[in-house]
């Protein structure tokens, strides 16, 4: 999600109406990415945030065993169990914070499950294992959802976030379908602005059935346009007054993408 700086307190109380109005979720700052199931036959490279590098390896070894093996100086939380580094298994609505537990980085590859019965993934159904990522001075958590067969033969990732604040905790969720890498980075500019009759907004991204909707100051909505499609909106004043609006897009399930208009005479 792309975070915008407000440069007034009435573009402030504006926006934080909106975000009450537009009922915006809790996982705003989430990144979200869903991918077809995967069940690698030796590795899978994780990367977390998507910026090319690959943070995690989630290796199938031997013939039975399955490791994390964190890259560079990423993490994921877990205990030592019989001297053997166990990465958690984590079930939905769980909190991942620095405070979860130990965490371990490449020095300590986790030991996620191993014949039938060492590590807490042996025989996991839709867990999550508890990650952090480093990148320059920031830390950011995650997780990713995996299945791991009862014999420690096989796995199979499902999905991953992490959240875009650096420091700030996340909670597992498999509810997060619809608020995915793709959809979080579709921005849009405005052609004029301020402007006094009309004015074009462009988005990055093809829309299908978006709305667009201005909220004055108050936060009462004064103009919707439904049904968008494409990567264009033509936006006429009609008999708005001139002032400071604010304005959000959101397409189907989406969060919105919010900014500030404003309109002159």
């Amino acid at each position: 999600m792309t975070t915008r700086y407000y440069q007034n307190t009435t573009t402030l109380i504006c926006c934080i109406l909106l975000l009450f109005i537009s009922n915006s979720s809790l996982y705003a700052q989430i990144i979200y990415t869903d991918i077809p199931d995967v069940t690698p036959n030796a590795t899978y490279s994780l990367d977390l945030n998507n910026d090319g590098n690959s943070d995690f390896l989630i290796q199938f070894e031997l013939i039975n065993k399955i490791l994390c093996i964190p890259q560079h100086n990423n993490a994921y939380a877990g205990n030592v169990v019989a001297g053997v580094h166990s990465p958690y298994a984590l079930s939905t609505s769980t909190t991942i914070c620095d405070t979860l537990a130990t965490w371990f980085d490449s020095n300590s590859p986790g030991t996620m499950a191993f014949g039938t019965n060492i590590g807490y993934w042996v025989a996991a159904s839709n867990r999550y294992i508890p990650l952090k990522i480093i990148v320059g001075t920031n830390t950011y958590y995650g997780w990713a959802r995996l299945d791991v067969l009862p014999s420690s033969t096989s796995f199979t990732i499902k999905d991953y976030a992490y959240e875009s604040t650096p420091n700030a905790c996340i909670e597992t969720s498999s509810s997060l379908a619809g608020v995915d890498e793709n959809s979080t980075h579709n921005n849009f500019s405005i052609s004029q602005n301020p402007f006094m009759s009309s004015t074009t907004i462009q988005t990055s991204q093809h829309l299908n059935d978006a709305t667009l909707t201005i909220y004055n100051t108050y936060g009462q909505i004064v103009k919707k346009v439904k049904n968008i499609v494409g990567h264009t909106i033509s936006l006429s004043r009609d008999a708005l007054p001139s002032g400071l609006y604010c304005i959000t897009l959101m397409e189907k399930n989406q969060h919105p993408i919010i900014e500030k208009l404003t309109i002159t005479d």
